[in-house]
């Protein structure tokens, strides 16, 4: 055979080879694409992806009171995670180096980790899905194990039997220790050991600390995962603008799990979350605290509530609620019904006995726990307003035309016999002639009854629902009660007479405090109800304010608004009268004010499930006590009202229990700080000095 035939049959084979060669490879390629495509039942337990992602967490928006004070935001710690599944066996070298580190008892790391892995060994013999390669290692998260979602990636391990059906998935996931700076956990990582990872996890911070607590409320991790949400308070209310959204990134990874390389287009960045700025400021609330835990405590009572209101714009300066441990006070003797009989049961000593101090307090174990965690009662507890729900009544029959200013009330004595029914009404403070000034002025309840007389049911109940009362403010916090007012149909001529007092209405403080500012607001707004508003509003043009939605509520007229007012003064100057006798240390005014005071027995409901004697509609000598007032009195730039619940028995026996001796002092302390804190130049002094001259 010549060269030449030697050389063509070597290139025909050479060309079979590379065919052969090419169609194996295309054969290996197309398989390994089918394997990946569409793996057997039987490979598939063995087969998980080799794309990953990782979350690229976004920054939760900041709480600001008014003035820019931080009252919660985020940071970001790490915190050691353990695999049972692969660490080492035995692992007490991982435990002792672990505990050394982060400088706890290896007790604490040693007894979860040893109970987890002789769980998955339990679950390994029924036959687990998650299978350990030739090493002993399963996938895991990427080495710096950044920004796993807890219970979605690595952590659970879902698979089948060869039946197909579902085993247990092993415990892949065992948090330990606390949470760390990122020095710390880089000294860890640097240890290097096996199935120890480390997770990074937004932390919320509450720098307004206790105070701000109840309105800022907390945050929790969404579902199963690392994303915060706001689960109480302000946190709540606003989580569409706090809530940022996370980014992603997909990457390749090896069968380790270790990164090999990020496709164009395989990262989307997360979006921050928006700051907010309350309208609480941080150095009113802490005057209101202060002195509303000074007022329970002189009055001996079982709690109090208070918020302060700025009536031009419906901001909510400050808000608490305060709980108070009283010794002596037993639980009221409530009756549950028989299962078996359907009779109700009474407790051996089931019957009310005078004297006896019942606790009127629905319990709130999660105060307790967290300032956060308790309720709020200024917005979910309702209570019998009294005679701060007065000036409402009296406005509606001075508008009305029915309360002659020339008009004298003249009663004999201190007994009204109403003329409906068997029933009659008396006064606090008896007098026997009245104008319609004094009728406010002394509180008289026997003025009110007649004024209401005057007046017709359905315009006296359209008043009430225009005032606000029976729906919620709208504010945003949960659980807030809308209060409760006689429907229609129920109501009737004791009705008429019960509310032009301030009884068979329940209303929340917020109610009161907005419903209040139609007699605070100035020139044509006067008369007109504000939007209640937890953000601020007066600061704009700064970060975090949300741009007002002004809507105009009218009430009553501007006339008729100011003109109420002018009657109030008179009950502020009773009350500071009275506090200046009682109390040689207390300062004299320096601001004008107006307002009311009330004073109501509280009403014996039983919890759920519950019973009580048809005879117990009050509790007997336990009373709930208000004063609500705006000042200064001719330009007000503060609503406060005051409610103080259940002063002590011996208030009542002093008869020092009434709105005007327990929640007006506190309410006058926290109007004279506030207005100095808001530089706002004292006008009594400046009265006085001129006077003095």
């Amino acid at each position: 055979m010549t060269p030449g035939g030697v050389g063509a049959r070597l290139d025909r084979v050479g060309l079979v080879l590379c065919l052969v060669a090419t169609a194996g490879l295309i054969a290996i390629v197309a398989r390994v694409g089918q394997l990946q495509a569409r793996p057997g039942d039987r490979l598939a337990e063995h087969v998980s992806p080799r794309e990953s992602q990782r979350t690229i967490a976004s920054r939760r928006g900041e709480l600001l009171d008014r003035r820019g004070r931080l009252l919660s935001t985020t940071r970001f710690a790490y915190r050691v995670v353990i695999d049972p599944a692969v660490v080492p066996d035995p692992p007490d070298a991982l435990i002792v180096a672990l505990a050394d580190e982060l400088g706890v008892a290896p007790g604490r790391i040693g007894e979860p980790l040893m109970a987890r892995m002789a769980e998955n060994d339990r679950r390994r013999g029924a036959g687990s899905a998650s299978r350990p390669g030739a090493d002993g290692a399963t996938d895991g998260p990427p080495a710096d194990g950044v920004g796993v979602a807890l219970g979605t990636l690595w952590t659970r391990v879902q698979g089948r039997t060869d039946g197909g059906g579902e085993v247990p998935a092993l415990v892949r996931y065992l948090a330990v220790g606390p949470l760390l700076e990122r020095e710390r956990a880089d000294r860890i990582r640097e240890l290097g050991l096996r199935g120890v990872w480390l997770e990074r996890r937004p932390v919320r911070e509450y720098p307004g600390g206790a105070l701000a607590a109840p309105l800022v409320g907390k945050v929790g991790l969404r579902d199963w995962s690392l994303d915060q949400r706001g689960l109480l308070g302000a946190e709540h209310a606003f989580e569409e603008r706090l809530g940022g959204v996370d980014g992603a990134l997909r990457y390749v990874r090896d069968a380790r799990g270790n990164a090999l390389w990020v496709e164009q287009g395989s990262w989307r960045d997360g979006v921050d979350g928006q700051d907010v700025r309350l309208s609480i400021d941080l150095e009113i609330q802490r005057i209101a605290v202060r002195e509303l835990e000074r007022g329970v405590a002189d009055a001996d009572a079982q709690g109090g509530r208070i918020i302060v209101l700025e009536p031009r714009t419906g901001e909510v300066l400050a808000m608490a609620d305060v709980y108070r441990e009283v010794a002596g006070v037993v639980e009221f003797p409530w009756g549950e019904r028989d299962d078996e009989t359907g009779q109700i049961v009474w407790p051996r000593d089931g019957t009310p006995a005078e004297g006896r101090r019942y606790r009127v307090l629905p319990p709130d174990p999660g105060r307790a726990i967290h300032p956060a965690l308790g309720r709020n009662r200024c917005v979910e507890d309702a209570y019998e307003p009294g005679s701060t729900f007065k000036p409402f009544v009296w406005g509606l029959a001075m508008e009305r035309g029915l309360l002659p200013g020339d008009e004298v009330l003249r009663q004999a004595v201190n007994h009204h016999k109403l003329p409906y029914g068997r029933r009659s009404v008396k006064d606090v403070t008896f007098r026997k002639r009245l104008t319609w000034d004094e009728v406010l002025k002394y509180s008289s309840n026997i003025g009110m009854s007649q004024a209401a007389a005057r007046l017709g049911h359905g315009e006296l109940r359209q008043r009430v629902v225009e005032l606000g009362f029976g729906r919620s403010t709208g504010l945003g916090l949960p659980g807030e009660s809308a209060g409760l007012v006689t429907s229609a149909r129920d109501w009737s001529d004791w009705t008429q007479t019960s509310v032009a007092m301030g009884y068979e209405v329940a209303v929340t403080p917020v109610q009161m405090v907005r419903a209040f500012s139609v007699f605070a607001r100035d020139g044509a707004l006067a008369g007109t109800l504000p939007t209640v508003r937890l953000t601020a509003v007066a600061a704009r043009g700064k970060p975090g304010v949300i741009a007002p939605d002004v809507i105009l509520e009218r009430v009553m007229s501007a006339d008729v608004a100011l003109r109420t007012r002018d009657a109030m003064f008179g009950v502020v100057e009773r009350m500071d009268a009275r506090l200046q006798r009682v109390s040689e240390d207390e300062p004299p005014a320096s601001y004008s004010m107006f307002g009311k005071s009330g004073t109501s027995e509280i009403a014996c409901i039983p919890p759920k499930g519950k019973y009580r004697p048809k005879s117990k509609g009050y509790f007997e000598d336990q009373h709930t006590s208000s004063f609500v007032a705006a000042a200064p009195g001719r330009e007000p730039r503060l609503v406060v009202l005051v409610v103080i619940d259940d002063p002590g028995p011996g208030q009542v026996r002093r008869r020092a229990h009434y709105g005007s001796a327990v929640a007006g002092p506190v309410v006058r302390r926290v109007v004279e700080q506030a207005l100095r804190y808001l530089g706002v130049e004292p006008e009594l002094a400046q009265e006085q000095a001129v006077a003095g001259r």
